[in-house]
């Protein structure tokens, strides 16, 4: 009969790693999923500052030219090369705000899609301690048969 509960525990062993693999893959894709979610959100504020970035620039453009024309100097020479210097320097940074926010979002995918494998695995072992657990439980209920365990029980009901 010991035999019998120790399957029955070894049974019920398999069933709960199952569904403590299912729910660490459930809490792994929701994770994955808000990390995804962020990733989108990194994208969208480096184009709002490139954006931001680009106005500055329009702005100090406005500016060195308003001031290049007040003075008469014209837009020639030492002024020309001052707003060539602040176009590409403005240019430089706009580029490098999206390139953040790529590489950002590129993180949290990928930190994604780690956090997912770890959950798929976790599932996938739950369901190979299952299948292990029935695999065990057989053993229990065969040893118990093979030691008379059953045969005595059986026999003292006859007698």
């Amino acid at each position: 009969m010991g035999s019998l509960f120790t399957a029955f525990g070894q049974i019920q062993e398999g069933r709960v790693a199952e569904a403590q693999g299912k729910f660490a893959k459930q809490i792994a894709v929701r994770n994955q999923q808000a990390l995804d979610r962020q990733a989108k959100a990194e994208i969208e504020a480096s184009k709002v500052e490139e954006g931001r970035v680009s106005r500055q620039a329009k702005i100090a453009k406005a500016s060195q030219r308003a001031a290049a024309g007040k003075s008469g100097i014209g837009l020639a020479g030492a002024t020309l090369n001052v707003l060539t210097d602040t176009a590409f320097q403005f240019s430089l940074e706009r580029s490098l705000t999206l390139r953040r926010g790529l590489f950002r979002s590129q993180e949290l995918r990928e930190r994604g899609q780690i956090l997912l494998a770890k959950g798929r695995f976790a599932r996938t072992l739950g369901i190979k301690a299952k299948q292990a657990s029935f695999v065990k439980a057989t053993g229990s209920i065969l040893g118990g048969a093979s030691s008379g365990e059953f045969g005595e029980n059986i026999q003292n009901r006859f007698v």
